[in-house]
């Protein structure tokens, strides 16, 4: 890159940010009904047009559903984008919507199960994917009086990633960049903060291999070893649109985890760490199976294969 295309680069991001801000915005604020039916056929319109990703999508299920004939692949990574276009316009529309609004957008199931999980002087570790409108699920949380944090991966354009913050912010959610000390992550989970943390991603964070969907994947460890330290539960909740256009948010049981035996060696608890992990993995694929069609599937999940 030539030093005259570093100096404009900025400049070029700040256009790029407010021209699509603009417009997405001015879209946004259509009615509801439209706006998914509109924000639907530019997801439509996107497979057409986004050729990496609409390949890295048929790549992916050819790895987890090696059976389907390509009519029904093609028919399949269509309706993924599709999704993706209608869960969009809920988070664009995120900011402008009251607790209320939020409220009776989105119901939750199988609370009983992150009741269960609660416990005295500590927080819950919350395992979510990339799934739906994965940015409701703290606004519902926190619309039900939890206190809720985030822990995300900054955005890369920085007028980006301050309008998603400012937006958190303004509804009393707490946010931690993954990449900045733990010390943050810690204070919300001792203050009895449910904390979201997303693991259906390959990342640069420490990961093990164990199955996603069925096939081999490296998955994020740092949520198991931060359960273990503080003795937090792990309960996976995701969110997905349903056919009628509201969401749903689900609570799954608690994943099973045991203490490590005092003292405990390096190899023990890499181990230990291990299965838990796969155990988190193999609850959070069921659920997303269940909405296989809004899952993130353009992403290089099994990109080492």
């Amino acid at each position: 890159m030539t030093q005259h295309t570093k100096r404009w680069k900025p400049v070029y991001r700040r256009v790029r940010f407010l021209f699509l801000r603009a417009v997405l915005g001015s879209l946004a604020r259509l009615p509801r009904a439209l706006g998914l039916a509109v924000f639907g056929a530019l997801g439509r319109l996107a497979f057409s047009l986004l050729r990496k990703p609409r390949e890295l999508v048929l790549e992916n299920t050819r790895i987890i559903f090696p059976d389907w004939p390509d009519e029904e692949r093609n028919a399949f990574a269509r309706r993924v984008f599709y999704h993706m276009g209608r869960n969009g316009f809920d988070f664009l529309r995120l900011h402008g919507y009251s607790r209320d609004e939020i409220c009776s957008l989105a119901e939750i199931t199988g609370r009983e199960h992150l009741e269960r999980a609660l416990r005295p002087g500590v927080g819950v570790v919350c395992l979510g994917a990339h799934l739906g409108c994965w940015e409701l699920i703290p606004y519902r949380l926190r619309a039900e009086g939890y206190a809720v944090a985030v822990v995300y991966r900054r955005l890369s354009d920085p007028d980006l990633d301050r309008f998603v913050a400012q937006r958190r912010r303004r509804f009393g959610i707490e946010a931690h960049d993954r990449d900045a000390s733990g010390r943050g992550i810690l204070r919300s989970l001792r203050s009895g903060a449910l904390v979201g943390m997303l693991i259906d991603q390959r990342t640069r964070v420490d990961s093990v291999e164990v199955p996603f969907l069925g096939t081999p994947a490296w998955t994020p460890s740092g949520p198991v070893r931060l359960a273990l330290r503080v003795g937090a539960p792990l309960v996976p909740l995701v969110t997905a649109m349903r056919p009628d256009g509201r969401h749903r948010l689900v609570f799954g049981p608690e994943v099973a985890t045991a203490p490590l035996a005092p003292g405990a060696g390096e190899e023990e608890t890499a181990a230990h760490v291990r299965e838990i992990t796969a155990r988190c993995n193999e609850v959070l694929g069921q659920m997303i199976l269940e909405w296989k069609e809004q899952w993130v599937w353009f992403h290089p999940r099994w990109a080492d294969r």
